[in-house]
């Protein structure tokens, strides 16, 4: 078994990243007018056409329902989103960006990479590459579905982590 020596900044970095990009996107989101729940569903559905409902953006954006609905709601209201009934099944919308909302998303998406160009600023491509490769091996890893394994007691010597 391979030992680690894991000093318990990792989840406090993860934490770092997702608060400063909140930060930018809240800024940009102002910029349009729009609330942080409004900015994240443009953006991953600007990102991402191919999940598009808020099914989608609830799950892979890791926020509820309600949080996706509530943004689809004001978004559709406002002519930025449109909605078209699945024929297939009746019970999913799918959401595409309207026409109306192409200058918004613009600049959120430029400020995600503003954000992203930010982050890498002292790394070169191919370690920029390279930290993309190694996050997306994690994750799949993650995304398999194994449960998490929970060290035996060792009785208060340390092991690994």
């Amino acid at each position: 078994m391979r030992e680690y020596r894991f000093d318990g900044n990792f989840l406090y970095y993860v934490r770092l990243l997702k608060r400063r990009y909140e930060d930018c996107l809240i800024a940009a989101a102002k910029r349009c007018n729009l609330t942080l729940p409004e900015a994240d569903v443009l953006c991953f559905l600007r990102e991402n056409p191919e999940f598009d409902t808020a099914r989608d953006v609830a799950m892979y954006r890791d926020v509820s329902r309600a949080y996706v609905s509530k943004a689809v709601e004001a978004l559709v209201a406002r002519g930025y989103l449109e909605i078209r009934r699945d024929e297939g099944d009746r019970r999913f919308q799918h959401l595409s960006i309207s026409e109306r909302a192409a200058e918004p998303a613009e600049i959120l998406h430029e400020a995600q990479h503003a954000f992203y160009r930010d982050v890498t600023e002292n790394l070169a491509d191919a370690e920029v590459a390279e930290l993309l490769r190694l996050i997306g091996k994690c994750a799949k890893r993650l995304e398999q579905g194994r449960p998490h394994r929970v060290p035996a007691h060792t009785g208060g010597r340390k092991q690994g982590f």
